[in-house]
């Protein structure tokens, strides 16, 4: 008996067959007539979206999405499920791993998808029920499986990645290990490296079995609560909903920033405008400290640009507007100083929250340590920033106040030649 293959075996599992590709064919004129309809109302839910309002800024970028997402809504009503089909879609996948499009978003657009369309197959089929039913089921199953093929190819391009780390981190602890042996007088230090590097090895394990085993059903649960939306009523249901939705993206953050732990690439070194890079990273986070009602205090001198890797600085930053803003939940100030002196560009990041414990403070930037409630932080935001601070050559500082609030200090050392011309 001849065995299936891998497809025939994913179309099986997801019970997609001739009479779904037929009636997917059969929406073909429908789709046609009214494309542009359906694209234009995904291009305006992405407009509600900050981040994706700013990528949709560039005329081409725009142009270029309203053609593909045309072009896909199209051959919805023309699926050959071939291996060119799954080539396809897993390149999709590989699209949105690659300009580091989180799985969230994607899989939020193949429920958008579905909520445009059920609606239309219905009203247009409401003299047949039957080929409504049947139509609706067969757009969902083949929107499952695309949705499946570009989280599979995500999920796989991640775990190959980091079973390279893992062996890279294993090569390094062995190299650790053969150091310790040639050079007995740095014993200690080269314990603490050869240690360091043997939990990092563990921490890339973890998350490629967290990127695979958790990714995978949190993606598909995920989508489906998006697609109980429509299908709830009452504030009650509507709150669990909202909730349910809430813990995945939680669980979906830790996971990222696993992942961001344990596959480091290499930090670029260019020139940086910090002022630039202080104003951008506070526009993004400028719409959450608006409704927690924290005002906002910038004082950014013209300071020499500092050589470093521009994504992980804003990273940095980031991380600490978010920390400022959860240290006030109740309102305040966030106060933001950058200044230049004795060669170096300073940051000084203040809020006039509640303060840190002195207890507490010694141990902030220790990985998985947090002062808040359970289920609120996972302990590696300051353990990230301390990390990209000193692969600037930098140097992170902070002091806290009960009661009056807490400042971070980071000095990072200013480019030499840019530090000569201004003066």
């Amino acid at each position: 008996m001849k065995h299936a293959t891998p497809l025939e075996q994913r179309l099986a599992y997801l019970n997609l067959g001739d009479e779904d590709r037929a009636a997917l064919e059969a929406l073909r004129p429908l789709l046609e007539k009214n494309a542009t309809a359906f694209v234009g109302a995904f291009y305006r839910h992405l407009l509600s979206f900050e981040s994706t309002r700013e990528l949709l800024r560039d005329p081409e970028v725009k142009d270029r999405l309203l053609q593909k997402q045309r072009e896909y809504l199209l051959s919805l009503s023309r699926p050959t499920f071939d291996e060119v089909y799954v080539r396809e879609r897993r390149r999709i996948g590989e699209v949105h791993e690659r300009i580091g499009l989180e799985p969230r978003w994607y899989l939020g657009a193949y429920a958008l998808y579905e909520s445009l369309l059920v609606p239309f197959i219905c009203e247009s089929y409401s003299h047949s029920p039957e080929r409504a039913t049947a139509s609706v089921v067969a757009l969902h199953k083949v929107l499952m499986l695309d949705a499946q093929l570009a989280m599979e190819t995500y999920i796989d391009r991640q775990h190959s990645d980091l079973e390279y780390l893992t062996e890279e981190l294993a090569s390094e602890g062995r190299r650790l290990a053969r150091d310790y042996e040639v050079q007995r007088a740095e014993l200690r230090v080269t314990t603490d490296r050869a240690r360091a590097a043997e939990e990092l090895a563990s921490v890339g394990t973890l998350v490629a079995g967290l990127a695979h085993e958790i990714g995978t059903p949190m993606g598909v649960i995920q989508g489906h609560a998006k697609l109980l939306e429509a299908a709830v009523d009452g504030e009650d249901a509507s709150w669990r909903l909202r909730t349910i939705q809430e813990q995945i993206g939680r669980i979906s953050n830790i996971i990222q920033t696993l992942l961001n732990m344990a596959h480091p690439r290499a930090t670029r070194r260019l020139p940086v405008d910090v002022g630039a890079l202080l104003q951008t990273s506070l526009s993004f986070v400028r719409e959450k400290l608006t409704r927690r009602g924290i005002e906002v205090d910038a004082s950014l001198d013209a300071v020499p640009s500092v050589v470093g890797d521009a994504e992980r600085l804003q990273q940095l930053f980031l991380n600490l507007f978010l920390n400022a803003a959860d240290a006030m939940p109740r309102g305040g100030e966030l106060r933001v100083r950058l200044g230049a002196e004795n060669g170096c560009v300073s940051i000084r990041i203040a809020d006039t929250g509640q303060g840190i414990e002195e207890d507490a403070l010694a141990r902030i930037f220790e990985p998985f340590y947090t002062t808040k409630s359970a289920g609120e932080g996972n302990g590696l935001g300051l353990m990230v920033a301390k990390g990209i601070v000193g692969d600037h050559g930098g140097a992170i500082e902070v002091s806290s106040v009960l009661g009056e609030g807490t400042e971070f200090r980071v000095e990072l050392p200013a480019a030499p030649a840019l530090e000569s011309a201004a003066s």
